[in-house]
């Protein structure tokens, strides 16, 4: 008889030894599961420096016609406070150019928003949000040219545009390759420079007009 009572409680302590193993191993299991949730969810999102920085490894795919064609379109940014700061002397006529040329290079960009938004296929899709956004830079471009005896504003209001419409294709509204994004940082980083480079010029050097009022 003391033989037999001691089979079930040699099974019972075998029974909440499996019991307690098993509950170590759920909670465990528990955990790791809540610790992995926590990490996924503090994980940072990607900013846009960074979009930027894996992005410039794709400049050297950019085709030969984009390169070409935007590096170009960089002339009249450059030239006019290049030619500028050469004679030392500041030429309205010369500086409206220029802000006008910025003011369509705006209008163009949100025109590349809009068209890149109508094929069927396009990652970005014809809503508010797309056709909108691209309004934007033309809108500030329009403003700008408003601004025409007020030089120093309305190359700010261009280089405001040139930024918001970099930040919409990097970051608010993606879907453009990666070459194209890389070229796009590196032309608007120039530009706005040339722009700034304006501003520095017409405070620092005298005033002379091209055309002459007098008769």
């Amino acid at each position: 008889m003391p033989y037999m009572q001691r089979i079930p409680l040699h099974q019972n302590i075998k029974c909440l030894e499996r019991s307690a193993t098993s509950r170590i191993q759920m909670s465990s299991f528990h955990v790791s599961s809540q610790a992995s949730k926590m990490k996924k969810v503090q994980e940072p999102e990607k900013r846009e420096l960074d979009l930027i920085r894996y992005d410039f490894k794709e400049l050297k795919n950019s085709p030969k016609a984009a390169l070409y064609l935007g590096c170009g379109g960089l002339i009249p940014f450059v030239s006019a406070p290049l030619i500028m700061a050469i004679t030392e002397t500041y030429f309205p006529e010369v500086a409206f150019a220029q802000i006008a040329y910025g003011a369509s290079i705006l209008s163009f960009l949100g025109g590349v928003r809009w068209g890149f938004s109508i094929p069927e296929n396009s990652p970005a899709k014809p809503d508010w949000l797309n056709l909108g956004n691209s309004l934007v830079p033309s809108l500030l471009a329009w403003i700008a040219l408003l601004f025409h005896d007020n030089l120093t504003e309305a190359a700010i209001l261009v280089i405001m545009g040139l930024g918001i419409a970099l930040h919409y294709d990097l970051n608010l509204l993606p879907g453009y390759p990666n070459w194209f994004r890389a070229l796009r940082t590196v032309l608007t980083v120039v530009a706005t420079f040339s722009l700034v480079a304006l501003i520095i010029v017409k405070n620092t050097y005298p005033e002379k007009k091209l055309v002459s009022n007098e008769k």
